[in-house]
């Protein structure tokens, strides 16, 4: 292989080479040497061995020292008249310094301080001390116990970011995240070998950790970290479309770029922002010729994809993307994981009124995703599979038509005029209200009912694969709007969900949902509200007293379950259900449930002073 040589033109002036150039200058500099030093190994001869052996003698002649015999025998005799020639004691003290000197050697190397007295005993040197190099006679000095880069990710600095402290921060927050986070953009693991070699997609990529970093761990160093790599990734796109000529293509580096930065908006909450990367995304490739001119990198697709399904689940909306197939040799399920989950499957929804199909197909792959990715089947199943199961579960989830408005319209016409705080009702007055409703006849009713239920439960979808599945923090701002519209479609006014859930014969699908919700509940609006429908539909099941955590798991396992998720919110759920069942809850205004009537001509009314706190409402008026 033949050397390669880059020459850098410099000037009088200082100058220090950007990341990429130090890296390729280190990586060029060892290339080499390794070759070199390899060559001359190989080209090593007898004839060199045998000259190198003549010339040691004379190197060698004052290191070893060999007594001849008749010295030997000098020396037993003169070995009790204890003198000694001066040539004998410079000898036997060049021996001793050498020998002290090794010792001294060997314990620096192990770590050991130590000054050669008697007691062994070592002290720091002082700082003026370290600055003069000029140490006392007890023999302090520094001691070099841990090697400066051996903690280091990149001790090299072969990245095209240089190595720091925050850099290494930065990994170890990487390293952290769940390993199902990368199961579904990053199923072949292409996306490094992308990452590593391109400064702007590794910036923003190193903004998407930091702010993984605040959001899920709250470390408080990575907020300054997540805007200097945002910036700093917007600013090598900005040179890379500068640099684009006529003829030129746009490279997959700039594209990944432009896609981290818009994922990092997404999970920032700056959907505006976003849109505006998407918009640029978009138009790349567009310009490259669609998804398919991106076949090399399959992951890089699979990354697009999901910045789509995140935007259109913020915004409720369909994908923008036209619908793939990802890999057509994938290889199935195994048929034992297909066995056992044949045997819960939620069959109860082809029961429901409304988009039965629908509904069962999409929890009929969740829930075999869901076991896929528990503990037990874990390492038997194929990450592309799992990935592209999931792929055409959110393509399904996000095509169902919005049905909010069927419901919402029905509750805001449904009466002219109340302006009753309604508190939560004693056991008497949730009977009357089953059977007044059971009694209210009217088609727009029932189609109200179903239309709640079938948004919450794609709303619940939504939650459960963006945070079981995917490991999004809580703290994202998605989990703020699917909340909100799981909270919509189930506290709906003078209605009682248990008794419109029971109707559509999905209690258990219900239990199922109200748990996914209290997950992610307390980063926003808190879980009294969940935990006390968690008590009221566990005891409409029979099962009140919450004797049997085993039975609660056994209901959820009947819908969608994935053992290392659901333990943790199991446990938290039966506690605070528990709590709502034998105290009595007072809630926030922000919790308390509302009935509000609104005059239908009145122009000053509009929605948003519908969904005002009451609080406001009475402070205004």
């Amino acid at each position: 292989m033949e050397r390669e040589y880059e020459f850098f033109v410099t000037t009088e002036e200082p100058q220090q080479p950007n990341g990429p150039e130090r890296g390729l200058i280190r990586r060029l500099v060892m290339r080499n040497f390794f070759e070199t030093r390899g060559s001359e190994i190989a080209s090593s001869s007898s004839k060199q061995s045998s000259a190198s052996t003549v010339q040691a003698k004379t190197q060698l002649k004052t290191r070893f020292r060999l007594s001849k015999v008749s010295d030997e025998k000098s020396g037993r005799k003169a070995k009790g008249v204890g003198r000694k020639t001066g040539n004998d004691s410079e000898e036997i003290g060049r021996r001793d310094d050498r020998r002290r000197s090794s010792q001294r050697l060997s314990r620096q190397t192990s770590g050991l301080q130590s000054n050669g007295t008697d007691d062994n005993t070592n002290e720091p040197a002082t700082v003026d001390e370290q600055v003069s190099g000029e140490y006392p006679k007890s023999g302090r000095r520094i001691l070099l116990k841990i090697i400066p880069s051996a903690h280091r990710f990149d001790p090299f600095d072969v990245l095209p970011v240089p190595g720091s402290a925050e850099l290494d921060l930065l990994f170890k927050l990487y390293k952290s995240t769940p390993s199902g986070n990368s199961i579904s953009a990053n199923a072949n693991k292409t996306w490094w070998p992308l990452v590593s070699n391109d400064a702007g997609l590794l910036h923003a990529t190193l903004a998407t950790w930091a702010l993984y970093g605040v959001l899920a761990h709250g470390v408080e160093r990575c907020r300054v970290s997540k805007l200097r790599h945002k910036n700093e990734a917007i600013k090598e796109v900005n040179m890379k479309l500068g640099d684009l000529s006529g003829q030129s293509q746009i490279s997959d580096q700039l594209v990944g770029t432009v896609l981290t930065l818009a994922s990092f908006e997404n999970l920032f909450g700056a959907y505006d922002a976003a849109q505006l990367h998407i918009a640029a995304l978009k138009r790349m490739v567009n310009g490259r010729g669609g998804l398919f001119a991106f076949g090399h990198n399959d992951d890089l697709v699979r990354g697009m994809i999901w910045v789509d399904f995140h935007t259109s689940a913020a915004f409720h909306t369909s994908p923008s993307w036209p619908r793939i197939r990802l890999d057509p040799d994938t290889p199935p399920l195994p048929d034992e994981l297909l066995e056992v989950a044949a045997l819960t499957s939620p069959t109860s929804l082809l029961q429901l009124s409304l988009a039965a199909i629908e509904c069962f197909n999409i929890f009929y792959r969740l829930h075999r995703v869901a076991l896929a990715l528990s503990t037990q089947w874990l390492g038997n199943v194929q990450r592309c599979t799992v990935c592209d199961l999931l792929y055409e579960l959110m393509y399904m989830v996000l095509e169902v038509p919005d049905y909010s408005r069927d419901f919402l319209d029905f509750d805001m016409e449904k009466q002219k005029k109340v302006t009753v705080i309604q508190e939560y009702r004693s056991e008497a007055g949730r009977e009357q209200d089953r059977g007044h409703d059971e009694h209210e006849a009217g088609y727009e009713a029932r189609k109200a009912d179903t239309a709640s239920v079938v948004e919450a439960l794609l709303a619940a979808v939504q939650v459960f694969v963006f945070s079981a599945l995917r490991s999004v923090p809580p703290k994202a701002k998605l989990f703020s709007n699917l909340l909100e519209r799981l909270r919509r479609a189930l506290d709906r006014p003078s209605v009682d969900i248990i008794n419109t859930w029971s109707r559509e014969k999905n209690e258990k699908t219900l239990l199922w949902v109200l748990v996914v919700g209290y997950s992610v509940a307390d980063a926003w609006y808190g879980r009294a509200w969940w935990a006390g429908k968690i008590s009221e539909v566990l005891k409409e099941l029979g099962h009140g007293d919450l004797a049997g955590e085993h039975d609660f798991k056994n209901l959820l396992k009947g819908v969608v379950w994935t053992d290392g998720w659901f333990e943790t919110q199991v446990d938290k759920a039966c506690n605070d259900a528990a709590e709502m069942s034998t105290e009595e809850v007072v809630l926030g205004p922000e919790e308390r449930p509302m009935m509000i009537e609104r005059w239908e001509d009145d122009p000053e009314l509009d929605s948003t002073w519908f969904d005002t706190p009451m609080d406001l409402l009475l402070e205004s008026s």
